[in-house]
């Protein structure tokens, strides 16, 4: 008896030493802790040298320590380069505003849309624009014009573009369009591309050779809330069941929308719009669950994790170095009876940019619109470091995410019917109606 007991103590014990081993191995997350934001300085403040000097190398020692850039086998030649850079520029005592430029010229380089600077943003001088097929156009209140923006007060575009290229990371050439369109007019983005901000008003020159006086944005008043509440919905179109997919959220709302998802196909719905324009993100699970609630199955997402000391607290993995790598699995299941839409923009992103490819790689459906500003295969799963003295505050990534198609070359995916964000609802319908 005493035996048996012995024996079955040690099978315990193998069991649980087994599993401990298996969890250690696995990229299994049992939660962390997020770092704090700091509170933002004002952008004037001056950083002693030692200080400079001691945010310089927090950043440096975590993004080093942290990335999987620098264990996916990636030249890092250019890496080095900007490394060196960043050190010779920030070797002296600096204004944040100064110090917040360099450290963003050194993250760029990683090419990562998730490793970046919470860019402090200033305020915004009143030149409405939207940058289109290669120049920045000029709009007023009849719309976008064909006259296209060449300086601001005496600063070319051109060095106003190349500015934005060096301090915001473009995975794509959405990336790049999405980052122009939203920071060309910011008082920091300004200031840095050398434009006199220490004023009321800018003049701006045309393609045309006419010029426009411009100010500060004024802010409106808040209209009042329109009570509606933010989440993704599901509605019906006709025939076509409509899931209004806002964020990647795998929450009890998102489970109520794939129950009735998968009640709508039992009972004969062969029309599913997914509307992820405008989603940044979050959970892929929730993109798999409504693919699963339509009677099909995602091909599987590949990944390189890389183990860290900041991995291991704000993840919660048992781990602390060293990586792993799971392979993509291409095998996906499609649903003959269900003609899947997915809509899709410039800010579709990171999980929601792998609905997109679940749907492209699988073959399960259509895409529709613009392509993401990721590029298929990418970094991401984010980690964040605050900067002791500057305050500044930067997400960097501990993943590499590998397609399930195993295909490497591709930047961006681009959809079966490319039209405008705002036409691709529309586009979704007609496409239905077999126009």
């Amino acid at each position: 008896m005493k035996k048996k007991m012995l024996i079955a103590v040690a099978a315990v014990l193998l069991l649980v030493l087994s599993a401990a081993v298996a969890l250690y191995f696995m990229p299994v997350s049992f939660g962390g802790t997020w770092p704090q934001s700091p509170a933002a300085l004002p952008g004037d403040t001056l950083l002693t040298a030692e200080q400079v000097d001691a945010d310089r190398q927090q950043l440096i020692e975590y993004v080093e320590s942290v990335h999987p850039f620098f264990v996916d086998g990636s030249d890092q030649t250019a890496y080095q380069a900007a490394k060196e850079a960043y050190l010779a520029e920030t070797g002296a005592a600096m204004t944040v505003d100064a110090f917040m430029e360099s450290a963003a010229r050194y993250l760029t380089v990683l090419g990562d849309g998730h490793t970046r600077l919470s860019w402090q943003y200033g305020d915004e001088v009143c030149i409405y624009h939207s940058y289109r097929n290669g120049q920045m156009h000029f709009a007023d209140e009849t719309g976008v014009t064909d006259l296209t923006v060449t300086a601001v007060d005496d600063v070319p575009m051109e060095k106003i573009i190349a500015t934005m290229d060096s301090l915001f990371p473009a995975e794509n050439e959405m990336a790049v369009a999405k980052n122009y369109n939203y920071y060309f007019t910011s008082e920091n983005l300004l200031r840095a591309a050398g434009v006199n901000v220490d004023k009321e008003s800018f003049t701006v020159t045309l393609s045309d050779g006419s010029t426009r006086e411009c100010g500060w944005f004024a802010a409106a008043e808040e209209s009042e809330p329109s009570g509606e509440p933010w989440g993704n919905k599901a509605r019906w179109d006709g025939d076509v069941f409509v899931v209004e997919f806002v964020e990647c959220v795998d929450d009890d709302n998102l489970k109520s929308i794939a129950r009735e998802l998968k009640q709508a196909v039992e009972r004969g719905c062969t029309k599913v719009i997914i509307d992820a324009r405008g989603n940044g993100g979050g959970n892929s699970n929730a993109c798999e669950r409504l693919l699963e609630a339509m009677g099909m199955k995602a091909p599987s997402y590949g990944m390189l994790l890389r183990y860290s000391p900041a991995a291991k607290v704000q993840k919660g993995y048992l781990r602390s170095s060293g990586s792993m790598t799971i392979k993509p699995n291409p095998d996906a299941r499609q649903n003959d009876k269900v003609a899947l839409a997915v809509l899709c923009d410039r800010f579709t992103y990171s999980s929601a940019t792998m609905l997109c490819v679940y749907v492209r790689d699988g073959g399960l459906g259509v895409l529709i619109g613009e392509a993401s500003s990721n590029m298929p295969n990418h970094y991401g799963d984010l980690t964040a470091v605050a900067l002791e003295n500057s305050h500044l505050f930067a997400t960097v990534s501990h993943k590499r995410f590998l397609r399930p198609s195993g295909e490497t070359e591709s930047r961006m995916v681009v959809p079966d019917v490319v039209t405008a964000s705002g036409d691709a609802y529309q586009a979704a319908m007609e496409y239905f109606a077999g126009k």
